[in-house]
């Protein structure tokens, strides 16, 4: 546990620098910099570029994270890990250029009539997929050595600075929109590169031929976990996705910008279940195969909880600051409101329900993760289809909240009956009256007529309100650890 709650502290510094320059570029920058078809164009192709990269991985991703504990035990066989994890994704990468060079017209017909843009720049799918596929891969084996911390700042650090760097520089029209793109995808490309150059440096990168002992005995086994668990993460991914997929097939490249600034608003509160979920997907799986149930049960309880703390923290200073986030951006955006309210208490329900989806993925019955995500794909695509032609963004708000709820409720009630275990705790019900509490009283305080004033009194007042009440009532042993470790740092750096 000790590590996690390390890894998770370092994850969320690092994540919290990346949302300050996710604000910076995906609200400030993005959509003052480039026009909203623009705009609209880059998140299209990250969406696509993701499905196909999933498609592309062949399941290696989830093997390597579940199986690393049967090749932990030499540098021999982790190399043989390590080939057999490049090797697969690379023939998969083959098997999708050959797929898109077939189906190209076809993908361009969805978007000839709405997104014009796509059509011109949909090759560079290509690259952004090499890169967005190997990144993944040498993330989960890095992940699986249990450092979870180089990954993150990979991919929301180093990236987003070099992305702050594009914009400026085409701000300034030393770059056509034709080199930013280019430029934009090489950015991605850099992620593997890192990746590989870490593992050089620390000696863990060489390679051995994989089909021997462990493979062998496993092959099987990885074989038919990799397919599920390949259509499980596709069928994720594409409800991750499909909303600003299907926008730009059904209104436009326009209305794709908007909704993608909203759901990147809404999605902020997820920064401590992705810290914590990177580095417990791989000592679950360690637990899970000594059967030690009542640590998974303790660990299961716990970071759905911690979760579900800074969870509605974020989402009661994100809801109470609408306003001051609406200032930054241009009056073509204006819509996102009620996306960003609806996408963040979706997201909010799916941190309460813990690690529930990895404890399944990580167990025997990985299978039923296959089928409550294709249920999961045919409901979101339906919803879709039903809401956004009437409601438009908002529609596609309601939509992936919907299919968020059904998913998690149906996955917490599995894990409730096959092992025995539920995240909740009595405690959470108080934590979510505080929250409620704290929204209440920032809507109290008058506009300070300072965007950056304002900002930092009603998020000041939350932050203050809640922990000061979480330490008071004694909901959270972690938190109390947590401020009382934070303010011995800086007892320290004032001494």
């Amino acid at each position: 546990m000790g590590v996690i709650i390390r890894q998770s502290i370092q994850n969320s510094f690092i994540s919290y620098i990346g949302i300050l320059l996710g604000i910076l570029s995906t609200i400030i920058l993005f959509p003052n910099i480039l026009t909203p078809d623009q705009y609209g164009l880059t998140r299209v192709l990250l969406s696509i570029a993701i499905i196909c990269a999933q498609f592309s991985h062949l399941g290696m991703t989830n093997i390597v994270i579940r199986y690393f504990p049967y090749y932990n035990t030499s540098g021999d066989s982790r190399y043989r890990l390590l080939t057999l994890s490049l090797g697969i994704p690379l023939a998969g990468f083959f098997l999708f250029m050959i797929l898109f060079i077939l189906f190209q017209d076809v993908l361009i017909s969805y978007y000839i009539d709405q997104s014009e843009l796509i059509v011109v720049y949909n090759t560079y799918l290509i690259p952004l997929v090499f890169a967005i596929l190997f990144f993944e891969i040498l993330n989960s084996y890095v992940r699986s050595l249990q450092d979870s911390v180089t990954g993150s700042f990979v991919n929301e650090v180093l990236i987003r600075i070099l992305i702050i760097i594009l914009l400026i520089v085409h701000y300034f029209e030393w770059l056509t929109f034709r080199y930013f793109m280019i430029g934009f995808v090489s950015i991605y490309l850099i992620q593997p590169v890192y990746m590989l150059t870490y593992l050089f440096i620390n000696n863990q990168l060489s390679f051995s031929f994989p089909f021997q002992k462990e493979t062998k005995r496993l092959f099987r086994d990885m074989s038919v976990y990799g397919a599920y668990s390949l259509l499980g993460g596709l069928a994720t991914l594409l409800i991750g996705n499909i909303d600003i997929i299907m926008i730009g097939m059904l209104m436009d490249l326009k209305s794709t910008a908007v909704y993608a600034i909203a759901f990147y608003i809404g999605s902020v509160i997820t920064v401590p279940q992705r810290s914590i979920g990177k580095i417990a997907s791989p000592i679950l799986a360690g637990l899970l195969k000594n059967r030690k149930y009542n640590e998974i049960d303790q660990l299961y309880k716990r970071t759905a909880y911690n979760q579900l703390i800074f969870g509605v923290l974020f989402y009661a200073g994100i809801w109470a600051n609408m306003h001051n986030l609406l200032d930054l951006l241009p009056d073509t955006y204006d819509g996102i409101y009620w996306v960003v309210i609806i996408v963040g208490l979706a997201k909010l329900f799916n941190m309460a329900t813990g690690v529930n989806g990895m404890i399944i993925i990580n167990s025997k019955h990985y299978r039923f993760d296959l089928y409550t995500n294709i249920l999961l794909v045919i409901l979101t695509i339906t919803t879709n289809l039903l809401l956004i032609p009437p409601y438009g963004i908002t529609g596609a708000a309601i939509a992936t909240a919907v299919s968020i709820f059904v998913y998690n409720f149906i996955k917490f009630l599995f894990v409730w009956i096959t092992f025995k275990m539920q995240p909740f705790q009595w405690n959470a019900l108080g934590v979510v009256m505080i929250s409620a509490v704290c929204l209440g009283l920032s809507f109290l305080v008058p506009y300070m007529m300072n965007f950056f004033v304002d900002l930092m009194v009603r998020s000041l007042m939350i932050a203050a309100v809640f922990l000061g009440a979480v330490l008071a009532f004694g909901l959270s042993d972690d938190v109390k650890n947590l401020v009382t470790e934070t303010l011995r740092r800086v007892q320290t750096l004032w001494d």
